[in-house]
């Protein structure tokens, strides 16, 4: 038998609320379960027990926004 399948998820600009480091959480889904892991401190959050209303709470709560710069001019804004 072989092991389940995970999709992995990164979800930009969201910030750990443990470590506080920015683009570090990933949404997990095997097909069964679904929850949120920061890469950096380890932290999971279950997101099955959770309405989808709670879970967009909860991302909304970790997303900060991003700015995309110039890689050839730092000071213009995309």
């Amino acid at each position: 038998m072989s092991a389940p399948s995970l999709k992995r998820q990164f979800i930009a600009g969201a910030t750990c609320p443990e470590c506080n480091l920015q683009d570090k959480i990933q949404r997990i889904d095997d097909g069964e379960k679904v929850w949120m892991e920061c890469v950096s401190c380890g932290m999971v959050r279950n997101l099955d027990e959770q309405s989808v209303q709670k879970t967009a709470e909860i991302l909304d709560e970790i997303a900060r926004p991003v700015t995309l710069r110039s890689p050839t001019d730092p000071k213009k804004v995309h």
